[in-house]
């Protein structure tokens, strides 16, 4: 199953071309990452990369499950700012104006 932390990793993998480059940008063991990477292929049952002498390439399986991955970060970066602003967290000035009358 697909976890907020495994998408990240998974972008983080295909941003940066290897597993060693992604584990230090997000500051994780790269054995971490490529356990839960290997995971993930035999769950889904098929290879998301090409492993290559100079890094990884995506395979099909894995260009459609970047595009499903990039697609969910940004509409959880969505869901979060919105619900921020349902928290209150935005703050704006209402003006209120009354007539008197007579």
């Amino acid at each position: 199953m697909l976890h907020g932390r495994m998408l990240r990793y998974l972008d983080e993998i295909v941003r940066s071309g290897s597993i060693r480059k992604a584990s230090a940008r997000l500051n994780v063991a790269s054995s971490a990452i490529n356990r839960q990477l290997l995971a993930l292929e035999a769950e889904l049952g098929a290879p998301l990369f090409e492993r290559l002498p100079r890094g990884l390439r995506l395979t099909a399986a894995g260009e459609m499950l970047i595009a499903h991955i990039r697609q969910t970060l940004k509409d959880h970066d969505r869901l979060r700012r919105r619900i921020e602003g349902l928290k209150g967290l935005r703050h704006g000035k209402v003006a209120i104006g009354t007539v008197s009358g007579r």
